[in-house]
């Protein structure tokens, strides 16, 4: 606070109360804003003015220099009020001494000038105090001005703090929040976990319970295992001593199976190694108008046939016959003889193939016989033909020779001879199809270029069947509306391995459907070739089989495919089986009668010994050795 005061030189104007004594100064009072202290004055005082203290700006360094001598601040409120008021009422004190002053006259310059000097020097002395006042007030701002200063910096640095402090809050909050979400789901999941644990107490107490159960029955059950280990020792002493006689079982199984198979071989051949059945179909529905011939079955190999009107037939030679004539085979079927009932004779050359030998069964006759009835059937499983019954008697057999410790593999190719040329019946694409020796020491062939099926179950075989079916080359002749006319081969190649007794056989079973036997018709000739090529075929076959009779040096086998593939099965390690087939009709009496001789003429050759291929097994990884037994 600065105050000014003024000093003229002129004279103060007198007036009525210039005599009178001073007022009393009014106390200091402090602004509302702490900022600038002001006197309220409400007299005029002409010799001093007031000036307004001026308040440093808010720039001002937050940190207050060091003052090197500050008063004490003086007491708060009552204190400071009462220095005022003494300040005060010593200045009236004065003024109230000096106011008893005499009046003068206006023309008493003396007396005036005396009166002007004594206000002279009481105003010098109240602006000494007044100075005092001063300073000491000005003392007690810049105090209070140092304590504004420290507080505005202590309030930025509290609203600094506030906000920072509110930010925090604000994430304290937003933690809480997230704590007291968590504390929930702590609590449910507690929840569930004591609910949880009382469960788990309850099925811990039965398992208490079921354990204490199965210690008493385990303490049973080692005190029966004790007993049993004993037993069992016992049982393992006779265990070794059943495998022991089970080897000299086996040993005898063995010894005894050979032995059955030279005693299986020896009525084969008893029968006789090329045997001949007769087979006389019977009518069909759509022949029940056509008349039959007069057949008579004399006993279970021999037959008797003739015209049904009696009348003569003549001979091959021309020669006129009787009415009826007899002829005599290995076994004759009549009309109402079962798919069964034939091949039951038929399953023990069957089983000689198993064995290791070689078998060929084929079906002869003319057209419309029914030779490939007789040979495939139909798909009931009471009228399977021979193929689709020898496949099944195959793997049933195979099963039980299991036992005895032989393992089989069976491979299966089917073939055509049409026109003299080999047709593979599985392959779609044509190829060149040559018959060949495996070597130069055996008679075993095979053709090549055929696909060779390996064979696990009758249902592969009877696929492979199907579709030789579908293949094989037929046509409508006078005689039938689907004669076949080409001879069907099925070969099935039968490897057995013994691999304890290191013995290996092989045996192969061709079964055949030759084409229909008739003579060549004039309103055939359409089918000249075909019909020329089936009956030079037919016709060398019973060149060979005459040849075989007469125990010729020469054979001609080759003089055909037929026979040239037939070859191991007609002649030397072979078995043979004819299925001659007739129709009863009289309108087929003279190719019945030329079938009948014909197959009467094979029944009459009769084979040496037949040997079995088998061979040792020195070595699994070595070649086999075969020999001939």
């Amino acid at each position: 606070m600065v105050i000014q005061t003024i000093i003229t030189d002129d004279p103060p104007k007198v007036t009525r109360k210039e005599n009178k004594p001073p007022v009393s100064q009014p106390p200091l009072a402090r602004a509302k804003t702490m900022a600038s202290m002001v006197r309220k004055n409400t007299t005029q005082e002409p010799a001093v003015t007031r000036a307004a203290v001026k308040r440093p700006g808010g720039a001002t360094n937050p940190i207050p220099a060091k003052r090197p001598a500050i008063r004490p601040l003086p007491k708060t409120g009552a204190s400071s009020a009462a220095s005022s008021n003494s300040v005060a009422g010593k200045t009236s004190k004065t003024a109230a001494k000096a106011a008893p002053a005499k009046s003068v006259s206006k023309w008493d310059w003396k007396g005036r000038f005396e009166l002007v000097n004594t206000e002279l020097t009481t105003l010098k002395s109240k602006t000494k105090e007044l100075t005092d006042q001063r300073d000491e007030l000005q003392g007690i701002v810049d105090e209070f001005q140092e304590k504004e200063d420290i507080s505005t910096q202590k309030i930025v640095d509290l609203e600094a703090a506030n906000s920072q402090l509110s930010e925090e809050l604000t994430v304290v909050k937003k933690d809480m929040k997230e704590i007291t979400d968590r504390n929930e789901q702590i609590e449910t999941e507690l929840k569930e976990t004591k609910e949880s644990l009382d469960k788990a107490n309850a099925s811990l107490k039965e398992f208490r319970e079921l354990c204490k159960k199965h210690r008493k029955t385990i303490e049973e059950n080692a005190d029966q295992i004790k007993d049993l280990e004993t037993i069992l020792s016992s049982k393992s002493k006779t265990v070794d001593e059943l495998t022991e006689r089970v080897k000299d079982l086996q040993n005898l199984c063995h010894e005894m199976d050979k032995d059955r198979r030279v005693l299986h071989n020896t009525i084969q051949e008893m029968k006789g190694n090329i045997r001949v059945f007769c087979r006389v179909r019977p009518r069909i529905a759509k022949e029940s108008a056509k008349t039959l011939c007069a057949i008579n079955y004399i006993d279970e190999s021999t037959l008797e046939i003739g015209r049904a009107d009696g009348s003569d037939s003549l001979s091959c030679s021309g020669k006129i016959r009787g009415g009826k004539q007899e002829f005599s085979f290995d076994k004759v079927f009549p009309p109402t003889a079962s798919q069964a009932s034939v091949f039951e004779e038929l399953s023990m050359l069957v089983q000689s193939a198993l064995e290791g030998y070689n078998v060929c069964v084929f079906a002869y006759g003319q057209t419309g016989s029914g030779k490939t009835y007789t040979m495939e059937g139909s798909n009931d499983r009471e009228l399977e033909g021979m193929i689709p019954r020898t496949v099944r008697h195959i793997f049933d057999q195979m099963k039980e020779f299991e036992l005895l410790g032989w393992e089989y593999k069976i491979e299966a190719s089917f073939l055509e001879i049409y026109n003299e040329h080999i047709v593979d019946l599985l392959d779609f694409n044509q190829k060149t199809h040559d018959i060949r020796m495996v070597d130069s020491k055996g008679q075993d062939l095979y053709v090549t270029n055929l696909q060779v099926e390996e064979i696990h179950s009758p249902e592969e075989l009877h696929q492979c069947l199907r579709i030789a079916q579908q293949n094989r080359a037929v046509a409508a002749t006078k005689s039938n509306e689907r004669s076949s006319r080409s001879h069907s081969v099925a070969r099935i190649r039968l490897i057995g391995t013994h691999t304890e007794k290191e013995e290996m056989c092989i045996g192969n079973l061709n079964l055949v459907d030759l084409a229909g036997s008739e003579r060549l018709k004039g309103e055939e000739a359409a089918r000249t070739a075909e019909t020329k090529n089936i009956n030079k075929s037919l016709a060398n076959l019973g060149n060979v089989i005459l040849a075989l009779l007469k125990k010729q040096d020469h054979i001609p086998y080759r003089n055909s495919k037929l026979t040239h593939l037939l070859m191991p099965s007609l002649g030397g390690n072979s078995k043979t089986l004819m299925l001659l087939n007739i129709s009863p009709l009289d309108d087929c009496y003279n190719e019945t009668l030329n079938s009948l001789r014909f197959a009467s003429n094979v029944n009459n050759c009769k084979l040496g010994n037949v040997k079995r291929t088998k061979t040792m097994l020195q070595n699994p990884n070595s070649s086999n050795n075969t020999s001939q037994v």
